[in-house]
């Protein structure tokens, strides 16, 4: 079983129902990097939304058009109730049920380590897919000095995994993006900290997707012979 429909099975509820109250605005490191880098979203996706709180708050900051996407039936449920203005869809990264280049800002909180490897290639197609020209990519992820495959605690009955690197490196290697901004935050606090340890190292980046690339124009070459 991929991990990816174990989520949309009972996991992604069950990881709901554990932290459904952990949102604080004041503490968002996502929301603060929106504001210190002065980004002015007009359409915002959020993959792995749960219940849409940070989307609500940055619908309101900034009068932006906001979709989430969630696998958590039971997130989903009680983000309609809560945030009507926010449109939900069930479903992952790997396919988004959503139009080509319609959001000038994607963010990928914690969700990265979650996906299958199977998954992870496609749903990174996906994003790029629905991301517009010289929009924003946010991603949020564990980012130890090596990539790091750990069992995941909380399904001791199955043998999945999370999957922790630096996901902006993925991205940053298609040529299609630059880096804006990249801070190293300790996971429990939010906060910056030069003494966090490597397995609570977490990543803020701050993509701009470029619509020609980054690549460096070359003479025509004709080898000899």
């Amino acid at each position: 079983m991929l991990q990816d429909a174990l989520f949309s099975q009972d996991e992604g509820d069950a990881w709901f129902q554990r932290n459904r109250h952990l949102y604080y605005a004041e503490r968002d490191p996502i929301l603060r990097t929106l504001i210190f880098q002065k980004i002015h979203p007009r359409a915002v996706l959020e993959i792995g939304a749960s219940s849409g709180a940070r989307l609500a708050e940055i619908q309101q900051r900034y009068q932006a058009k906001a979709v989430a996407v969630e696998p958590s039936e039971a997130a989903v449920a009680e983000g309609q109730k809560s945030f009507p203005k926010i449109q939900f869809f069930i479903s992952t990264a790997k396919s988004l049920p959503l139009p080509d280049e319609t959001y000038d800002c994607v963010i990928v909180n914690a969700v990265f380590h979650w996906i299958d490897r199977k998954s992870l290639l496609g749903s990174i197609a996906e994003i790029d897919r629905v991301l517009t020209p010289n929009g924003h990519l946010l991603i949020g992820d564990f980012a130890p000095y090596s990539p790091k495959k750990v069992r995941y605690h909380h399904r001791p009955d199955l043998e999945i995994y999370t999957f922790k690197q630096d996901y902006s490196a993925i991205f940053l290697a298609t040529a299609g993006y630059i880096l804006l901004s990249q801070q190293m935050i300790d996971h429990t606090s939010r906060e910056p900290s030069p003494e966090t340890g490597e397995y609570e190292r977490f990543s803020i980046s701050l993509l701009k997707k470029l619509p020609g690339g980054t690549y460096a124009e070359m003479q025509a070459h004709t080898a000899l012979t």
